[in-house]
């Protein structure tokens, strides 16, 4: 195939996924409510949402679930990637299983971990929530740290614990440092899925406990596609967006210093 047609190929699947992207951003800044009128540029959408206490409450259900779902999922995903690496528990089957929960569909896994909840009789909320976002974050932490350990030299530890190094000095000094780069590659990549999850959020709420992703989807669902809902749109793209480059330039310089 000629190179001048692959560059239409790529510019043509560029445009699907990032033009309507583009066009929510600009939207966010139009003067006009409805969506059929563009009248001029202005910052009063993004103005109202922050004194809309609503959409103030929204954003921090989100955040707190999902540092706290980042911090539990990249502690639980360092000590199961640890143990694998350094004494093969349950060996190579295991690994398998923790690939499951990343390639299970969203819907059924959600489902199963709410009638989890029922048949324990949990009052959904803030912890349910918060179990179900861990309850898949966790792979998706163990895969990211189980790499970086595997590029670890075990002659090092070897070395420390010839020196003295036991238990918790080991760690903290020694491999705590060396899986730095995973570690803070799965605290952003576990924050992201949490804060942008709508599924399991859906499944395991109750009443009275929204973030920002259900937020959204109630005003679309009612027909309340406006410039508001564009600006809330475009918040959580930048912040998505902007962990997202932070995490690839981790990766990227990790492979880099290979």
């Amino acid at each position: 195939m000629h190179k001048f047609a692959w560059l239409i190929v790529i510019a043509i699947i560029v445009a699907f996924l990032y033009i309507p992207i583009a066009i929510t951003v600009f939207y966010s800044f139009n003067e006009s409510k409805y969506m059929t009128e563009f009248t001029g540029f202005t910052l009063k959408w993004y103005k109202q949402l922050f004194s809309n206490e609503r959409v103030l409450e929204a954003l921090k259900n989100s955040l707190e679930v999902a540092i706290a779902s980042s911090a539990i999922s990249t502690i639980l995903g360092f000590m199961l990637g640890y143990a694998m690496h350094r004494y093969r528990v349950f060996g190579d089957k295991f690994e398998s299983l923790m690939y499951l929960p990343v390639v299970i569909p969203e819907v059924p896994e959600a489902v199963s971990i709410m009638i989890f909840f029922y048949i324990l009789g949990f009052q959904f909320g803030w912890i349910t929530v918060l179990i179900g976002h861990t309850a898949f974050n966790i792979s998706f932490a163990y895969l990211t740290i189980r790499s970086q350990l595997y590029n670890i030299n075990q002659n090092i530890e070897k070395a420390a614990r010839i020196l003295g190094a036991k238990g918790l000095e080991l760690a903290r000094k020694i491999v705590i440092p060396l899986a730095s780069p995973g570690l803070l590659a799965s605290a952003l990549m576990t924050f992201i899925l949490s804060f942008n999850n709508f599924v399991k959020t859906a499944f395991t709420t109750g009443p009275g406990f929204e973030t920002l992703p259900l937020l959204i989807w109630k005003n679309a669902v009612r027909g309340r596609a406006t410039t508001e809902l564009n600006a809330l749109a475009t918040i959580l793209l930048i912040l998505s967006l902007s962990l997202s480059i932070i995490y690839t330039r981790i990766v990227f310089i990790e492979k880099r210093s290979k």
